[in-house]
């Protein structure tokens, strides 16, 4: 397999600001797409939740999407800007970039993190009560006055 995604289902990052949650849901939704056309379950396969949910020493600013069946190395291909189409690091015109911290994942990450939004995972019921871990969806912090 190559470390390269298919084109075929990923978001355009290129031609408009997207926000960061908003981005970071499109490319979950895309990945599942890739998935499911593999032949693989995104419940057992795919995630989406905040980086503090990810690893200990994470933060809740920054937005994992993973997919360890995935191409090898994917996560870096991709952040690199392997699908121009889609992402670009070079011409990024995104109020966020990408990085990776395994490889089979992509971190959105506010490029202003000291005034960027805070968020959280939720975890939802999985259809599949096989599943034997959490899945999440990510909501953003909000403040009540």
């Amino acid at each position: 397999m190559s470390e390269r995604l298919p084109n075929k289902y990923l978001p355009d990052f290129i031609s408009k600001k997207i926000d960061m949650l908003e981005a970071a849901n499109m490319f979950k939704k895309a990945i599942d797409k890739i998935a499911i056309e593999q032949g693989m379950d995104p419940e057992w396969e795919t995630l989406i939740k905040t980086y503090d949910k990810f690893v200990e020493d994470g933060n809740d600013k920054s937005i994992v999407v993973g997919w360890e069946a995935g191409p090898f190395d994917w996560g870096v291909a991709y952040s690199l800007g392997s699908n121009p189409k889609s992402y670009t690091m070079d011409n990024n015109i995104q109020d966020w970039y990408l990085e990776c911290h395994y490889g089979f994942d992509v971190i959105f990450t506010p490029k202003d993190f000291d005034n960027a939004k805070s968020y959280h995972s939720v975890a939802i019921e999985n259809k599949n009560k096989e599943v034997p871990f959490k899945n999440y969806i990510v909501k953003e912090n909000t403040i009540s006055v």
